[in-house]
């Protein structure tokens, strides 16, 4: 599932595509497309800004609209500058092509389109705060003014373990499986621990706070960079990074048993 530090990527990648331009055509050639039968009411829209929250990627327009997507497993944006998407457009969900910069009123024409996904919709800007989805996310993790003690706080309310508690969306937003795995890993924390358990004593920094801040950096280094950390995610039964003993574990945990990475000499 793409994470946060995805989201943001893509949304500086649409940025000088889309802000300030015209959406001169839309169309949604794949039958499966949520906005098959609505996506010319886009056409003539202008695209205000591009906002992240979490997983979920928003396209605000004129006239009060929003476009709100989330891409799931596999779905993607992509921007066509003149070679192509990489994939045919007949499987689009959404295929918008952009006028000029609002500007100057002409210019040479883009085009991007998104490729599957779970959600992809066309809704009035200020529904966005009432719908659930959004309404009940927690504190981003990539968020400019991110307050990392009331993330905190928030995580160690959890009554799950840190490792579910961490991919909870409600509790704070935007990590996904893989940075669960290597934050733990990198704090030295075992992801089956109770997520109270990581509250502080006094008035010291709290586990949580420094397990979410080693997240923030591992997130906001991917976003620059492209690079993600690699340690253990997926390195089941090789020898660990730092210890070098053998037998990194992974294991399903919680409802949706999403696969965890740890060592078991290193995380406790």
């Amino acid at each position: 599932m793409a994470e946060g530090d995805s989201l943001v990527r893509i949304a500086r990648k649409l940025e000088p595509a889309m802000s300030g331009r015209v959406l001169v055509a839309a169309s949604a050639p794949n039958p499966r497309s949520t906005l098959r039968q609505h996506a010319r009411r886009l056409e003539g829209r202008l695209v205000e800004r591009i906002e992240t929250r979490g997983k979920h990627l928003l396209i605000h327009l004129d006239d009060g609209l929003s476009l709100h997507s989330h891409l799931g497993m596999n779905g993607g944006w992509r921007v066509d500058d003149g070679r192509g998407f990489g994939k045919p457009d007949r499987i689009a969900w959404l295929l918008l092509e952009m006028g000029g910069d609002a500007g100057e009123g002409s210019g040479a024409s883009l085009r991007v389109g998104q490729f599957g996904g779970t959600t992809l919709r066309l809704v009035r800007t200020v529904e966005l705060d009432r719908d659930p989805r959004l309404a009940r996310l927690g504190p981003d993790i990539l968020a400019p003014d991110l307050d990392l003690e009331r993330a905190a706080s928030r995580l160690v309310a959890s009554p799950d373990e840190v490792g579910v508690a961490l991919l909870d969306q409600t509790v704070v937003c935007g990590i996904g499986n893989i940075f669960k795995s290597e934050a733990c890993f990198e704090a030295g924390i075992h992801p089956w621990r109770p997520a109270p358990s990581l509250a502080g004593e006094g008035s010291g920094e709290s586990e949580a706070a420094r397990l979410l801040g080693i997240a923030r950096r591992q997130m906001q280094d991917a976003v620059e960079t492209g690079r993600r950390p690699g340690r253990i995610y997926k390195k089941t039964g090789r020898p660990c990074f730092c210890c070098r003993a053998p037998g990194i574990r992974s294991r399903a945990q919680g409802d949706d048993a999403r696969t965890t990475y740890w060592c078991p000499n290193c995380q406790s």
